[in-house]
């Protein structure tokens, strides 16, 4: 789809025309991997000599490269100049904090993987954090033969209450970090300046989802991701929705009680959802139907059973490891049920634990879903597993928030 160029406002100046055409051509080059000039003006109906200016100011600041000469026309004409990013301008990280160890991650500004790693954290607080962030940075940089001088900007995803905006961590899930943590500019202090932004890490993994799937970027999407505590966030049209301090963010206010009826309209979900709830379940399974538990064959594991091995029991049709699902099930519809009177979603997408639960689960998750709602939600949403494995799925998401930073601001365009 080609995009329209940018129509002149009464009194916009000529420098405020020219940056709109710079962003537009990047944004294409971006796109397109491998593009020519006349490729690029017929995309956004631009002149061919606004496209070679445009062009001409990347490859001098390094940004765009020469890519050979593409294919000549049918007619045998002159093979035309290529261009595409160039990865090696510079480098993006990505920072996922969890309470006892750091992941990390350096990518092209293409978003190629360059290095992975990991920091233990000793004590979890904002000074351990940038300490040990800083090492990993550091350490990762060395791994792969670059300079903190490459690297554009790094996203530190840290669970709790976090704006975006400024940095500033409200308050942390992990820690109770209860207060204005301005981790932002500690993390950028401790990188020489390098620009550091903080986010929930449900937003990130949101972006990697709409980045790995049109239907998600294009529609609204709802990402509900579950470990000690709930979290979930909304995308529509490719942008994620957000307050005036963070996406939707942290749920978990109101924890689970096992004892009371999955009906209930007060959980929104919270500690204890993901494997604490199967457990609580296997267990009180356990305890009323002995005989079942010995012809399971979770019985024979010599173990107590992980998640993973009663999601696999499941599959294969294990009458215990089935009920245990069901159980968890109906308080994960429980809790989509409120988001979904809140977001209406077209999409919704479970990640974290249980986004390998498997078929028997999605399936039993559709029917409580629908049950709970309906009449009073007419269609029911496309409710599916995550296909990327969270960290990864973090990871990826933390660089698509540095990238898109470094996109955007001005200083790449004048």
């Amino acid at each position: 789809m080609a995009l329209s160029p940018p129509e002149q406002i009464a009194g916009e100046k000529p420098r405020d025309i020219k940056i709109n055409n710079r962003r537009i051509v990047l944004e294409l080059l971006r796109r397109s991997g491998r593009v020519s000039l006349g490729q690029l003006a017929e995309s956004c109906n631009l002149s061919r000599n606004t496209i070679k200016k445009c062009m001409d100011f990347f490859l001098l600041k390094g940004i765009a490269a020469d890519a050979g000469k593409g294919s000549s026309t049918s007619e045998g004409g002159k093979k035309p100049d290529m261009f595409m990013l160039d990865e090696n301008w510079g480098m993006i990280g990505s920072i996922y904090c969890f309470k006892d160890h750091l992941c990390g991650a350096l990518y092209t500004i293409g978003l190629t993987l360059l290095e992975r790693d990991e920091e233990p954290l000793t004590v979890y607080t904002p000074e351990e954090v940038t300490a040990g962030s800083a090492r990993l940075i550091q350490r990762m940089l060395q791994n792969c033969g670059k300079a903190l001088s490459l690297l554009k900007s790094v996203t530190c995803s840290i669970h709790g209450v976090v704006d975006i905006h400024t940095g500033t961590v409200f308050s942390s899930g992990m820690g109770g970090w209860n207060g204005q943590v301005p981790l932002g500019s500690m993390l950028s202090e401790a990188l020489s300046g390098i620009p550091v932004f903080c986010c929930n890490p449900v937003r990130s993994m949101l972006l990697c989802e709409a980045e790995q799937n049109p239907a998600v970027a294009d529609h609204s999407a709802l990402l509900y991701t579950n470990r000690r505590g709930s979290m979930a966030a909304v995308i529509r049209n490719g942008v994620v929705i957000q307050g005036k301090r963070c996406v939707l963010g942290e749920i978990s206010g109101i924890p689970l009680n096992f004892t009371s009826h999955p009906d209930s309209d007060t959980s929104l979900g919270g500690d204890s959802l993901g494997a604490l709830v199967c457990n609580d379940r296997l267990m009180t399974e356990i305890g009323s139907n002995p005989a079942l538990y010995m012809s399971s064959s979770l019985s024979g594991l010599g173990r107590e059973p992980e998640l993973k091995d009663i999601f696999m029991a499941a599959e294969a049709g294990d009458e215990l490891a089935q009920a245990v699902m069901r159980y968890s099930a109906r308080w994960f519809a429980v809790s989509l049920r409120q988001l979904l009177f809140l977001a209406d979603p077209d999409i919704i997408i479970i990640q974290g634990d249980y986004s390998g639960a498997g078929e028997y689960f999605l399936q039993t998750l559709k029917r409580y879903v629908q049950s709970y709602v309906a009449p009073s939600v007419s269609v029911i949403p496309d409710i599916r597993l995550s296909g990327q494995e969270e960290i990864t799925s973090c990871m990826r998401g933390g660089a698509i928030v540095s990238r898109n930073r470094v996109f955007d601001s001005d200083a790449m365009y004048e």
